[in-house]
């Protein structure tokens, strides 16, 4: 039994060595594990090829290879589960860090890292028709139901609000009364029924009024008496008259009359709270649809001012509109496109984005506002490209 003794004393150190070295290296290759199988195949030929030991001495070794292979197999699934787990974490270390790296940049809420809803298939998107030039740092448009006039504020050169044909050639321009460059701003413009021209200006802390020539008329006052504001955004919806304010951070909608009729929001992130809004429209539900700027949203609310639904996922909304197809625009400065949504009932439905940053044809550089003709014609202040940009569908 010496040639017995002798192989099985191999035998043994072979099941030590493997022992420690499974034990000393978490994650063996596959490769080793093949290697020591055949080492333990050759054993078993040399052996019986000796002196033939006990078939139940052979099994327990087997029985105690398979083993092994078990164990490493346990193993090797557990190395495989906790390899996903790291690659899942890091990618979620990848996506904070770079929403955070976007926020540092780029100055945007982190709610615009995420994309809106999948466009609905089939929508009808518009096209890029031409451009409007003349005009330095545009930041309001507005135009006739029949798109024969389009006025234009600018908030760079002279400040004037230049008046243009339905082919963009230029008309006139008029301005607030009795002031220079440097102490006006217009911003948005909104045209009533009866086609007077409502400003707001920043500077001015005031929404002026002309008629459809440009001659100035009045101011429209604030609401309460003696009170002072820093209107911002303003529209229309029949006689009713809407405004944003960014002294107090509320909207204000206004009868025919002039008299206040709802007061919403205040300063703050919280639903139905404003910060910095800009553009108001109401659709022809009685709901009122306001950019909540600076928060990154759009907030809606019921005609009785109760607060509806918060839109996310946008960078820095600004001027809205509402056409006669029931679909709203907003205009995603920072995000450099338009978003467009179906009002069906109670439900906002995102159907598609156009518009990239650029400053080719259909490109846009901060766009500040819209407005649409009952005719399909879409008109967008290109801000920082110096024009305006007239799609269509």
């Amino acid at each position: 039994m010496t040639a017995a003794r002798k192989w099985l004393d191999a035998v043994k150190s072979w099941l030590h060595d493997l022992r420690v070295r499974w034990f000393d290296a978490e994650g063996t290759p596959r490769q080793w594990f093949a290697a020591e199988n055949d080492r333990l195949q050759d054993l078993r030929r040399h052996w019986l090829g000796d002196e033939g030991p006990p078939r139940q001495w052979l099994a327990a070794v087997s029985d105690r290879f398979r083993e092994y292979r078990a164990r490493w197999s346990e193993a090797d699934a557990r190395n495989r589960r906790r390899l996903a787990l790291l690659a899942l974490l890091l990618l979620l270390l990848l996506c904070v860090s770079s929403a955070g790296i976007s926020y540092l940049f780029n100055q945007k809420p982190l709610t615009a890292i995420l994309p809106p809803a999948p466009a609905v298939a089939g929508a009808l998107r518009p096209h890029y028709l031409f451009s409007i030039y003349g005009v330095q740092t545009p930041v309001g448009v507005a135009v006739t139901p029949g798109g024969d006039r389009i006025y234009v504020a600018e908030n760079g050169g002279d400040r004037l609000i230049k008046a243009f044909d339905r082919d963009g050639n230029f008309q006139f321009s008029f301005t607030s009364p009795g002031t220079t460059s440097l102490e006006r701003a217009p911003v948005y413009i909104a045209l009533a029924p009866d086609g007077r021209v409502f400003v707001s200006d920043r500077r001015q802390r005031a929404i002026h009024i002309f008629d459809a020539g440009g001659n100035y008329i009045a101011d429209f006052p604030p609401p309460g008496r003696n009170a002072s504001w820093s209107p911002l955004g303003i529209g229309f919806r029949g006689d009713d008259f809407f405004v944003t304010e960014v002294a107090k951070h509320q909207a204000y909608v206004f009868d025919g009359g002039g008299a206040l009729k709802m007061m919403l929001g205040g300063e703050g992130k919280n639903p139905g709270q404003f910060w910095f809004p800009n553009g108001i429209a109401e659709d022809d539900q009685g709901s009122i649809y306001i950019a909540d700027g600076n928060n990154g949203r759009l907030q809606v609310f019921d005609e009785q001012g109760r607060l509806q639904t918060v839109q996310t996922a946008m960078s820095l909304p600004r001027g809205i509109w509402i056409d006669n197809e029931n679909r709203l625009y907003v205009v995603d400065a920072v995000g450099q496109t338009i978003h467009t949504y179906g009002l069906y009932s109670d439900e906002l439905r995102y159907l598609f984005s156009f518009g990239d940053m650029g400053f080719g044809d259909g490109e846009f550089n901060f766009p500040n506002d819209i407005a649409v003709d009952e005719t399909g014609r879409i008109y967008i202040a290109d801000r920082e490209n110096h024009r305006v940009q007239v799609w269509s569908y």
